[in-house]
């Protein structure tokens, strides 16, 4: 075994993180570690990794104990860490941050920028990447990002890789060319710790399971036992038929969205839908067809050159996000720690943020009715924080999401749009999340979700809308949704459009 974790203790001021966890992994294995969201699995690999400092318990590497006192040593460990929040520096070029402290110069001290720019171009050959080596990380899409970053670890040549959520940004094309670069560091005896929230990847690429649960060790298994239901039921506690709600019997209301051959000129071309009173209409496709362009035009983040966006019976044109707020459109974006959270503020101060207006008289926040409409929302989606003080940033990414969620239900909102809504949540607060929705819908509150995860977005979606090079190719009722048929129409293949009473 060549990295042993054994009898690790973390404790943090009112909280044990970690409480007598073990955990190895060996040359040439892809071992998947899984548990909810505050399970203490990033703690566990932050100890590995040099940011955190173990209270009890030892770590040996190549049966030499070790002790990882910050990521200099961890890395002179052998050990690389794909982080699952982005750790690059946006104002430099994928190059700079590819080679950040660990520069290659030529003669007098000077960067040899030649040389670094061949060595990115080599890793594009090798893992069949089209980064740009010159390009300024601040201006790539998240996907891009993340490749960055999978990119930089893995020319450390690492002997053990930890990989957080990795395929979090990445498209369903992009998610199995990293499998096969798992699978050919796999190959070169590279061991893989891999951490998702998404069982199938591990179902698909785990050589052996270790489940955390509330900071504890709860077991672990082996290749030809790992099933879904078995990682739930280790993860939560308890065995999940379907994680979905049941919207057999939903009725649907009045038209309350109404898309009109919406044109973003190179990127989507007359796009045209609506979505009812209670109604969930899911959004899918390949990443970067265009799905994610229309809902951020629909909110008025993206500007566009034709067609009517009708909102609540209010029609907008292009541009006017605070207007739109006004009208009671919502809008959760996919990155909540990039453009949707501000991480270092309050959970109150992050939820009230859009409807400051309905607390203010007199240019002045009424304190007590603000924080009495941000309690009301905590208890309704069972946000788990001491108060509604603490930072947003030591929140789990379920309850983050859930902070996003408050924000937008304070507006009180009639049309809800909500891109990726269970990223990077585990599996028993997705449960929580999925459930909201639904609830939302109970009051006539029609949603548009952006998902990437297919089966989430079958299981959520009453109508499902497909896109394919900024075209609609398929519409998709919830009863005739199948794999096949979803990625039949994700590459392109023109479906019959149900027609609506």
């Amino acid at each position: 075994m060549y990295l042993e974790m054994e009898h690790i203790t973390k404790r943090f001021p009112g909280v044990t993180a970690l409480s007598d966890v073990q955990f190895s992994c060996r040359l040439g294995e892809i071992h998947a570690l899984v548990g909810e969201n505050g399970a203490g699995k990033s703690t566990l690999m932050n100890i590995l990794g040099g940011l955190a400092a173990p209270d009890e318990g030892t770590v040996r590497i190549d049966g030499h104990e070790v002790l990882i006192r910050d990521p200099n040593v961890s890395f002179s460990c052998g050990i690389g860490f794909v982080h699952q929040e982005s750790n690059l520096l946006t104002n430099l070029t994928v190059c700079e941050n590819i080679f950040l402290a660990r520069e290659i110069y030529s003669g007098r001290r000077k960067l040899d920028q030649e040389k670094m720019r061949s060595q990115v171009q080599g890793m594009n050959d090798r893992l069949g990447y089209h980064l740009d080596p010159d390009a300024q990380v601040g201006n790539l899409k998240l996907a891009d990002r993340q490749l960055t970053e999978i990119a930089r670890a893995v020319m450390q040549n690492p002997k053990i890789l930890i990989m957080d959520e990795p395929t979090a940004a990445l498209s369903e094309q992009e998610v199995k060319r990293l499998f096969q670069i798992i699978e050919t560091l796999k190959k070169s005896s590279v061991g893989i710790i891999y951490i998702s929230h998404r069982l199938e990847e591990i179902i698909e690429i785990a050589d052996r399971v270790t489940v955390l649960k509330d900071g504890k060790y709860v077991g672990g298994i082996q290749k030809g036992d790992i099933t879904r239901d078995k990682m739930i039921s280790m993860m939560v506690g308890r065995t999940l038929k379907d994680i979905y709600p049941d919207r057999r019997d939903v009725v649907f209301g009045e038209e309350m969205l109404k898309i009109e051959g919406l044109t973003i000129p190179g990127k989507v071309q007359g796009i045209s839908f609506f979505v009812r009173a209670g109604e969930i209409v899911g959004l899918g496709g390949l990443e970067g067809q265009g799905q994610r362009d229309v809902v951020r035009a629909v909110f008025g983040v993206e500007p566009f050159s034709a067609g009517t966006v009708t909102a609540a019976g209010v029609q907008y044109r292009s541009g006017g996000i605070a207007k739109r707020i006004r009208g009671k459109l919502g809008y959760v974006t996919d990155d909540r720690r990039g453009n949707g959270l501000i991480l270092g503020q309050s959970i109150r101060k992050n939820a009230s943020i859009a409807s400051l207006k309905a607390f203010s008289r007199a240019c002045f926040i009424q304190g007590k009715k603000e924080r009495q409409a941000v309690k009301e929302q905590m208890e309704l989606l069972q946000i788990k924080a001491s108060s509604m003080e603490q930072e947003t940033a030591t929140l789990s990414g379920g309850n983050q999401q859930k902070v996003m969620l408050a924000r937008w239900l304070l507006v009180h909102p009639k049309v809800l749009i909500i891109d990726e809504p269970t990223k990077g949540v585990d599996v028993g607060a997705r449960v929580s999340v999925y459930q909201i929705i639904n609830d939302l819908t109970k009051v006539g509150i029609a949603v548009v979700i952006l998902t990437s995860d297919m089966l989430e977005l079958m299981g959520v979606s009453d109508r499902i809308l497909m896109f394919y090079e900024g075209q609609i190719t398929a519409e998709i009722l919830h009863n005739d949704a199948t794999e096949e048929r979803l990625m039949q129409a994700a590459s392109g293949v023109v479906q019959e459009v149900k027609e609506h009473e």
